[in-house]
């Protein structure tokens, strides 16, 4: 399926806090990371793309690993269920407490992250390369704490001009992975609003399974996952697709967002 639905909880959940309300402009804070990485395949749930989103806004991309990390080893960030709920867009329960929801969707992530894994080609070598190197899931305080990989620490942290930068508040309430991963797509280009990509790489960063026909990646992973950023994400998004002889051979992508990003480029 195209859509994870973020589960319901069975059963209370100990230390349930209260939700607190969204600005009014939306979520604050961006999501950065280098360009090889936001082109890559992320292998994640729509959950686990959440998870890691609230985590990268929390760290400076400018700064280094060492300056990043508070004591000085790896880097560790914490993510709360309240901020998970903000971005799933779960509205508060009858009494005005985060979404039970937000909590089972949060320890799911956190439970599945360490054996999740980038993957992209560099000339002939294929990379494969964990998120995360260790998580732990607080139950009874409802938050996760990820360490970022050593060798992710390059594409995440003293980012030069090879990076890609977006505003979090662009993935909220976004249910299909295939919208996450076309919104990165997308924000690689969007000083110029335009991006073209053949049909095998974009069958490979959206990861749609081997199986799909071309019928298929255009019904789950190319039309509904534009009108979801239509609706959602701030955006005006128009496609075309291109055909060599009567087979599909790239698509092209037109979008322009509605909000621009007043924030462009990196804090020193």
């Amino acid at each position: 399926m195209a859509t994870e639905i973020t589960p319901v909880a069975s059963q209370p959940l100990a230390f349930v806090e209260p939700a607190k309300d969204a600005p009014a402009k939306g979520m604050s804070g961006h999501v950065t990371m280098s360009r090889a990485l936001t082109e890559s395949a992320h292998g994640l749930t729509i959950n686990e793309a959440r998870l890691i989103m609230l985590a990268l806004r929390t760290v400076n991309p400018r700064a280094s690993h060492k300056r990043n990390a508070k004591d000085g080893g790896n880097v560790r960030v914490r993510v709360t269920a309240a901020e998970f709920a903000e971005v799933a867009d779960l509205k508060p329960d009858e009494f005005g407490y985060t979404n039970r929801a937000a909590y089972e969707g949060l320890k799911n992530a956190c439970n599945n992250i360490y054996e999740r894994s980038a993957t992209w080609r560099e000339g002939n070598k294929k990379i494969k390369m964990r998120w995360v190197w260790k998580a732990t899931y607080h139950d009874y305080e409802a938050w996760a704490e990820l360490e970022f990989a050593p060798d992710m620490t390059p594409h995440l942290f003293e980012l030069g001009e090879r990076f890609v930068r977006y505003r979090i508040e662009m993935a909220r309430g976004l249910r299909s992975i295939y919208s996450t991963n076309l919104l990165r797509l997308l924000m690689t280009q969007k000083d110029t609003g335009y991006k073209t990509i053949t049909l095998e790489d974009y069958r490979s960063i959206m990861e749609v399974p081997e199986t799909y026909r071309y019928a298929d990646i255009k019904r789950y992973a190319i039309v509904a996952p534009v009108k979801e950023l239509n609706e959602k994400a701030d955006l005006i998004i128009e496609w075309k697709e291109t055909k060599r002889g009567r087979a599909v051979y790239s698509l092209q992508f037109t979008f322009k967002q509605t909000e621009p990003d007043p924030q462009q480029t990196l804090d020193l």
